[in-house]
């Protein structure tokens, strides 16, 4: 399990606010508005619950999964116990009970290989209802900068800048689909500091459409970003797609 996911979820709204996530979130709202159905959303990953906590707001009936304990957890504290669940995303059992399925934050990435990514979009596939449709956000090695990227935020006592969060993307090895990425936290006023390095195997975006489409999607689509421009040069685009059949009540 990775630290940064469980260990410590419970700091991961301090260097990460969900105020991050608007206007992606805000994206794939109206995403799921536009589809016109009932909409009963299935977050995978859903991480500390800060998209649900919106959908719900929004009026949608929602449900979250997680690998990690902890960050299951800390979507329980904003959420209740009964909207999110410990649950790999490769045991997904589900089938025909949601309208949407969205995972965000390059969760999917997480597969170890292709073949492995379709079983999972296919286990999708079925969890969904007729005219259904899946919102993901996925990584695109290619497109990772050379730099280190870094935000600073306020503390748990509210003191300013006292945490610190660097990330660096970086694509292994030339010309692969594999993107590694690295991350330190650390908080001065805890004394709190961590280093982790997670690699994404899967990391190659239209090779994910095709993997979608073998899954039995249909209107695959790829945006650069919540603007929906054509996809071009993101290093986090959006896919959307859609189960065949007539949407259900």
């Amino acid at each position: 399990m990775m630290r940064l996911f469980d260990e410590f979820a419970h700091r991961y709204d301090l260097h990460t606010p969900p105020g991050h996530y608007q206007h992606d979130h805000d994206f794939v709202l109206e995403m799921l508005r536009s589809w016109a159905m009932p909409c009963y959303v299935l977050d995978v990953g859903c991480g500390t619950g800060a998209f649900l906590e919106k959908a719900l707001r929004s009026g949608m009936r929602v449900q979250g999964v997680d690998a990690s304990p902890g960050m299951v957890r800390e979507a329980e504290r904003r959420l209740g116990r009964d909207v999110v669940t410990v649950q790999r995303m490769q045991e997904l059992e589900a089938q025909s009970t949601y309208h949407a399925i969205v995972s965000l934050s390059w969760t999917i990435n997480y597969c170890e290989s292709y073949p492995e990514l379709v079983a999972v979009l296919r286990r999708f596939h079925r969890a969904l209802r007729p005219g259904g449709g899946v919102v993901l956000q996925i990584a695109h090695a290619s497109h990772a900068p050379v730099e280190v990227m870094e935000d600073r935020e306020p503390g748990p006592g509210g003191k300013p800048e006292d945490i610190l969060f660097l990330y660096r993307f970086h694509r292994l090895p030339s010309g692969s689909d594999e993107l590694e990425a690295q991350y330190v936290y650390a908080c001065k006023s805890l004394g709190e500091m961590m280093h982790e390095r997670h690699l994404l195997r899967v990391a190659d975006a239209r090779a994910v459409v095709s993997c979608a489409q073998n899954a039995g999607f249909e209107d695959v689509q790829l945006f650069n970003s919540f603007r929906r421009d054509a996809f071009s040069d993101a290093l986090s685009p959006f896919l959307v797609a859609r189960k065949p059949g007539g949407g259900e009540g």
